[in-house]
């Protein structure tokens, strides 16, 4: 995994911890919301000043953000049982409706806009 989808992961991963919205963690950090959206999907890298920045409005440690996924497992797997699988996370909660994928390229140019009125 590439150090940004990394730093996509666990900044996503903290700031919904703390049911922070993205502007919300933007104001804390001093950057703008779209530019938080930009680095949770990897279209933008972030410097190591943002990145202290960003630790610093979740009130982590920078490295938390840095750190690779297998590493962060391998720390909490002491701390929670075995018994608990892969597969059991990655289910949608009770009741939740399925993400809706938007039309790409070739499906938009067949919507057609309802005439005025």
């Amino acid at each position: 995994m590439k150090m940004r989808e990394t730093l996509a992961r666990n900044l996503r991963k903290y700031r919904r911890a703390q049911r922070l919205s993205q502007e919300e963690l933007g104001h804390r950090a001093e950057l703008d919301r779209t530019y938080i959206s930009s680095i949770e999907r990897c279209v933008y890298s972030a410097t190591v000043d943002v990145v202290g920045r960003l630790a610093d409005a979740l009130g982590i440690p920078a490295l938390e953000l840095l750190r690779p996924a297998s590493e962060t497992a391998e720390a909490k797997s002491s701390s929670t049982t075995s018994t608990e699988s892969a597969s059991t996370k990655a289910q949608p909660k009770k009741g939740a409706k399925p993400a809706r994928k938007s039309a790409g390229p070739a499906q938009r140019r067949h919507i057609r806009k309802k005439p005025g009125p």
